[in-house]
């Protein structure tokens, strides 16, 4: 297996897919001690495996993380992941995952033909994930207020109120939880609030730690932030390198 010095990338997922998958991505331990890293609520779920010695060790499938979680990546091993949208229980995986909300189950190594895969480089497992996910895509068209639900969640990054939400897509606030909670195992007010202090790690990184936006003063923006990932703002940004792995990859709006 052949991948360059960088310890993370990722790549963008092709036309056919971008309703369904937000991105793929992969994550190097290039050193030979175990690395330990916080992963914070993103507000997406994620398809994952490790590869360690050209093997496939571990291979499993997360649902929304509704807190800090801590993960640890074996020596010389690599994190590969497939970001999922909220439409994507239904459309792609055609299981709910509100059962493994803050959780994870194991996968087999035939669920998208994994075992079959040519591991050499990155770009390659990309392209062949892409394939497979293309093959257990629903055929069913996405219905409008649905499609409407995900394309304004993904636009507006938190950056709304549930109300507004409801109003923009001409779906009630009730529907629009009973699906939230169906196939994530969350309201929309809690997405929302996921998104939002996701975002908000952005100025952290940067070290501005009153919020910019979102919040209604300092107090609320620490309180949700720690709710999100145990830390406060200026502990996030102090650890930003060393624990919180996500906060330097972040994309802006």
């Amino acid at each position: 297996m052949s991948f360059s010095k960088q310890t993370y990338r990722e790549i963008q997922p092709i036309k056919k897919l971008d309703h369904l998958v937000h991105s793929f991505w992969m994550h190097c331990n290039t050193s030979d001690k175990p690395e330990e890293k916080t992963i914070v609520p993103d507000s997406y779920l994620k398809i994952v495996f490790v590869v360690r010695d050209k093997k496939i060790e571990r291979y499993f499938m997360t649902g929304l993380w509704i807190q800090e979680k801590t993960i640890i990546t074996p020596p010389n091993a690599t994190n590969f992941g497939c970001r999922l949208k909220i439409l994507a229980p239904e459309f792609l995986l055609q299981r709910e995952v509100a059962s493994i909300l803050q959780s994870f189950i194991q996968l087999d190594l035939s669920f998208l033909n994994l075992k079959h895969f040519d591991l050499s480089t990155f770009d390659n497992i990309v392209h062949q994930w892409q394939g497979e996910l293309l093959n257990i895509k629903s055929p069913k068209e996405i219905p409008a207020n649905k499609l409407r639900l995900s394309q304004l969640l993904d636009k507006k990054k938190g950056d709304i109120t549930a109300k507004e939400v409801s109003n923009q897509i001409f779906w009630t606030n009730r529907q629009i939880n009973r699906y939230l909670n169906k196939y994530l195992g969350v309201s929309l007010k809690k997405y929302l609030n996921i998104q939002k202090a996701y975002q908000s790690y952005i100025q952290i990184r940067e070290g501005k730690f009153f919020p910019e936006k979102y919040y209604f003063d300092q107090a609320h923006f620490i309180r949700e932030v720690k709710k999100h990932t145990g830390a406060t703002p200026s502990e996030l940004h102090k650890q930003q390198n060393d624990r919180f792995i996500q906060l330097k990859n972040i994309k802006p709006k």
